[in-house]
């Protein structure tokens, strides 16, 4: 069985990659992680520390409520991952709280179309605001306590990821980003093909296509039930050896630590919208906290349409390798 993504030529015009990691599918992906006994090696140190997180009081009916909606296989409900990519989880999570009602009865159905649903799971397909409400409060439990922690390393790895795609297309063009994504993915063109656990042809008749790399993807690529949803393929990050990160040590100090931590993360050039996707704080505190670098002369900002870039300057640069306590530049990744 095989999944089958069909490209015209506007598709292939239309690819692109999420700037940084989409929260929300971690998260996910991350709930069906946890629940199988049989995923690779890499994930099963942060299942056994989630798994005992998740035992403290007051976070077993929460993840019982999300362990309802998404199992260790199968199909979950697209309303859980809403198909435009929002900056930091706490905002992702406000997307879900706002799902309208009609989609909920139609991704619910879908999903509870084999088994019986729950009551509460029925009152929520009906659109009862607090059924909806309490999904969202136990995503947001849920990431605060065993995904938040893991941001480094999934930022890290997603990272890596987009770098990799970054060069297939600088150097080969968007046919080599398509045949560089990892097995099962197989680009034969014009069709993108993967196993999968049904077999399904996906016609992107225009609209391209969203890239989604994702630290806890593993085995097949995932994409949304609904076919009228804007397209998008989530699938395995490559795997990296982690990287250690360095705490802001005494930079924090002069800087305060949210602005420090933006100073190490702009050793390579990000968007404003790149930055608050690392800091985990909002586009405008990101643009506010870049606006304060770049008047001490540690950041450039350059305009490209309508993005602006941020890279640290020359200034800034020698400060992380001069102030006591910070031996340089960290690797990529963060601690929220």
């Amino acid at each position: 069985m095989a999944l089958r993504i069909h490209f015209t030529a506007e598709d292939l015009a239309r690819v692109a990659l999420v700037r940084c990691a989409d929260m929300l599918w971690e998260l996910v992906l991350s709930l069906a992680v946890l629940q199988n006994p049989q995923v690779p090696a890499v994930f099963r140190p942060w299942r056994s520390r989630a798994s005992g997180a998740l035992a403290a009081p007051g976070l077993s009916r929460p993840t019982r409520l999300l362990t309802t909606l998404v199992g260790p296989v199968g199909d979950f409900p697209d309303f859980l991952t809403p198909h435009h990519h929002t900056a930091g989880l706490p905002q992702a999570v406000d997307a879900v709280r706002s799902t309208p009602g009609e989609a909920l009865r139609a991704d619910l159905a879908g999903v509870f179309r084999d088994r019986r649903p729950p009551s509460w799971v029925r009152e929520l397909a009906g659109g009862q605001p607090r059924r909806l409400a309490a999904v969202a409060d136990a995503m947001r439990a849920y990431g605060r306590t065993v995904l938040l922690p893991q941001q480094r390393a999934i930022d890290t790895a997603v990272d890596a990821d987009r770098s990799l795609r970054a060069h297939d297309l600088l150097h080969g063009g968007v046919h080599a980003l398509l045949r560089g994504l990892p097995p099962p993915l197989r680009w034969s063109p014009p069709v993108l093909e993967s196993d999968y656990p049904a077999d399904r042809d996906l016609y992107l008749a225009g609209r391209g296509l969203t890239l989604v790399p994702a630290y806890f993807c593993w085995g097949a690529p995932v994409t949304f039930i609904d076919p009228e949803l804007p397209p998008v393929l989530v699938y395995p990050v490559a795997r990296a050896e982690p990287h250690a990160r360095q705490a802001p040590g005494r930079l924090a100090e002069l800087l305060g630590r949210t602005r420090a931590e933006a100073l190490q993360e702009l050793v390579v050039p990000l968007s404003t919208t790149e930055l608050a996707c690392r800091l985990g704080v909002s586009v405008p505190s990101a643009s506010r906290h870049a606006a304060v670098l770049r008047e001490a002369g540690l950041i450039t900002s350059t305009r490209h349409g309508n993005t602006v870039v941020h890279v640290a300057s020359a200034l800034g640069r020698g400060l992380l390798g001069r102030v006591p306590g910070d031996d340089g530049p960290p690797a990529a990744g963060r601690w929220p």
